[in-house]
């Protein structure tokens, strides 16, 4: 009401000035603030406060006569604010210094420090364009990355950022992942439906994005596989020093060629079960540095009598897949030759399943059941010093086709595939390969 009454006030001043005898009336006196002489621009941007717009200048600025004449107004006339600084926004607008977190300007009371309070060619009566206004107290090198997050691309900065307040940390709209899922509802339904949730993910996706931009692909604050070893340096240091690399730590995709980042149905984040993962890279023959590794999904698909582990899908009992420094990224020591001296070390994989008790004595009646009366034939055969056969030069390591104790049909021995001729019965068995004649032996 007051504001009214000095609008009133004011035009009535101007009437009775331009009127009075002796006076010559100016175009501010007779036409209001806006002429070609006074304001002539005012109200003509696309963006225009509505107390402009309507003509009410006085609803925000205030009327009066310079007793001392002094003023350049027309008229002698005085104008000022209605109230000070963000008091006078105050009075039509909601207060925007309520909640937790204030933009700065704000909390000093200073609203022209973004918006023109007559007029702008932007949206929202800001002085100058998103990001651009921004970028008068936040550095530009947000935006200078290889790669963008879209809304800040856009220059949308109150995509995700309250422009005045809000109750969450850096002025967000909403809180931690919860303002990324608005966006990435996948993300969201993923951690809800599937079985295992990575456990950044689960806190923040701040804690492995950048929220703005990166130079490395999907926005990762760090590129794979650098970013995945600030919480997992023991496969991190795997990759980079084990003398048996695995090719899908070291090309450029590395641990996102097993493991989902984000959520799998899969133990350890993997991307399906551990067999079928294995196998989509295992289903051809590959060269190494050491020689060739068969198709082993043919081996697979060809003999279904597998050894333990393999009857259970379990590759990584037997090889590291981060790496390793034994051969074929064994998780431990096995020898790659056919023949070796025999220590117990060099079967420290088998015995981490098997009694090496098998091989250590010389008699026995229960530690193996590949024996003469008690002669432990597994002692005779890995114990000839520099000659001792390892244990696949008899048996399938992975699958064979029903071969009883997986003993080999044939030793692939300097190019020809031996026979082993093995027969089994009921309380021994009979052995006649190419390395010598036939041998037969009773329990």
């Amino acid at each position: 009401m007051r504001n009214r009454w000095s609008l009133l006030l004011f035009f009535a001043g101007s009437v009775f000035l331009a009127w009075a005898p002796g006076a010559t009336p100016t175009p501010a006196q007779t036409e209001g603030c806006v002429t070609a002489v006074c304001h002539p621009t005012m109200g003509k941007e696309q963006f225009v406060h509505n107390p402009v717009k309507e003509g009410m200048c006085t609803t925000c600025h205030q009327v009066a006569d310079d007793p001392q004449k002094k003023t350049k107004h027309p008229n002698n006339l005085v104008i000022t604010l209605s109230q000070q600084g963000s008091e006078l926004c105050a009075m039509c607008h909601e207060p925007k210094n309520v909640k937790k977190v204030v933009h700065a300007p704000i909390m000093g009371g200073d609203c022209t420090s973004c918006h023109n309070p007559h007029q702008s060619p932007n949206k929202g009566m800001l002085k100058a364009a998103m990001p651009d206004i921004c970028f008068q107290c936040h550095p530009d090198s947000i935006v200078k990355h290889k790669v963008m997050h879209p809304p800040v691309a856009g220059g949308d900065c109150s995509g995700c950022h309250d422009n005045h307040q809000s109750d969450f940390p850096n002025r967000l709209m909403a809180d931690g992942n919860a303002l990324c899922f608005q966006c990435h509802p996948d993300k969201e339904e993923g951690l809800k439906t599937k079985k295992v949730g990575h456990y950044p993910v689960k806190q923040s996706c701040v804690q492995c994005h950048s929220p703005h931009g990166s130079e490395t692909p999907a926005m990762l604050s760090a590129a794979v596989p650098d970013l995945c070893a600030n919480c997992h340096p023991n496969e991190a240091m795997a990759r980079q020093r084990s003398l048996t690399k695995h090719g899908p730590m070291i090309d450029q995709k590395s641990c996102k060629n097993c493991h989902d980042p984000h959520f799998s149905d899969q133990s350890k984040l993997l991307l399906t079960s551990p067999m079928a993962l294995c196998l989509a890279c295992h289903n051809k023959e590959l060269e190494t540095g050491r020689g060739k590794i068969m198709d082993m999904k043919a081996l697979f698909d060809q003999n279904k009598n597998a050894h333990g582990p393999i009857k259970g899908g379990d590759c990584i009992s037997c090889h590291n897949p981060h790496g390793s420094n034994f051969w074929r990224i064994l998780t431990q020591y096995y020898p790659s030759e056919f023949y070796t001296t025999y220590a117990d070390g060099k079967y420290a994989l088998c015995f981490s399943c098997h009694d090496k008790t098998a091989f250590t004595e010389q008699k026995t009646k229960v530690a193996t059941g590949f024996r003469d009366g008690e002669r432990n034939l597994h002692f005779v055969h890995v114990n000839k010093v520099g000659k001792g056969r390892t244990c696949r030069a008899c048996h399938e390591v992975h699958a064979d086709s029903g071969q009883y104790k997986h003993v080999k049909q044939g030793v692939l021995f300097s190019g020809w595939n031996m026979p082993m001729n093995f027969v089994p019965v009921k309380n021994g068995g009979a052995c006649l390969p190419g390395c010598h004649g036939e041998k037969k032996y009773s329990r």
